[in-house]
């Protein structure tokens, strides 16, 4: 049996060096950056890095699965201000009536244009079976201010897997939280099979 490759969206996502030095990895493994350790996303076989002092929380529900690694801890029913959550959503054509490509690009396009809403920039990117559209706006109106939100919808074309890639931060935290945001979202690791 081939193993499906594990696709690393460090250059499409954001190019740039990494500027946290890292250990050597044990054999196989690579090893996290100084201040995070790896999370892994066993249900869709994806890892993430996690900052040390951060909280990691999975749900699941019947049409997705859902991960939020957050500065903050996560009580029911309760939310983040800053952190990372990614939602999972396979065979989209079957839920949507639009294939996970359609439905990504699509989802992007109307991103950040709501009323309160700004579009601070966006991109689009393929890498391999992967489409990656990418949008950073900045929100209004909450309770603790403007927040900026980066959004990247990724479709797996051959899986028909959608993903949802969102890191959002108060606006007034977002050059330091941007720090951690950026290196977690660079090092995401997919599994092309799912």
């Amino acid at each position: 049996m081939v193993r499906p490759s594990l696709l690393v969206l460090y250059s499409l996502l954001l190019a740039g060096p990494a500027t946290a030095q890292t250990p050597k990895p044990a054999p196989g493994q690579v090893a996290a950056p100084m201040g995070f350790k790896w999370q892994l996303l066993p249900e869709v076989k994806a890892a993430m890095l996690l900052p040390y002092t951060w909280s990691y929380k999975a749900e699941t529900s019947r049409d997705a699965q859902a991960y939020f690694l957050t500065r903050e801890r996560i009580v029911p029913g309760g939310q983040f201000q800053t952190g990372v959550s990614l939602n999972v959503v396979r065979q989209m054509k079957a839920k949507s009536k639009q294939s996970a490509a359609a439905y990504a690009q699509a989802f992007s396009a109307s991103s950040g244009r709501k009323a309160g809403q700004q579009v601070l920039g966006q991109e689009s990117k393929v890498q391999g079976p992967l489409r990656l559209y990418g949008v950073r706006y900045r929100v209004t109106g909450g309770a603790a201010g403007a927040k900026i939100i980066q959004q990247w919808a990724i479709a797996n074309t051959v899986t028909d897997t959608f993903y949802l890639l969102l890191f959002e931060s108060p606006e007034k935290d977002w050059p330091q939280a941007w720090k951690l945001g950026e290196e977690m979202i660079k090092q995401l690791r997919l599994d092309a099979g799912v």
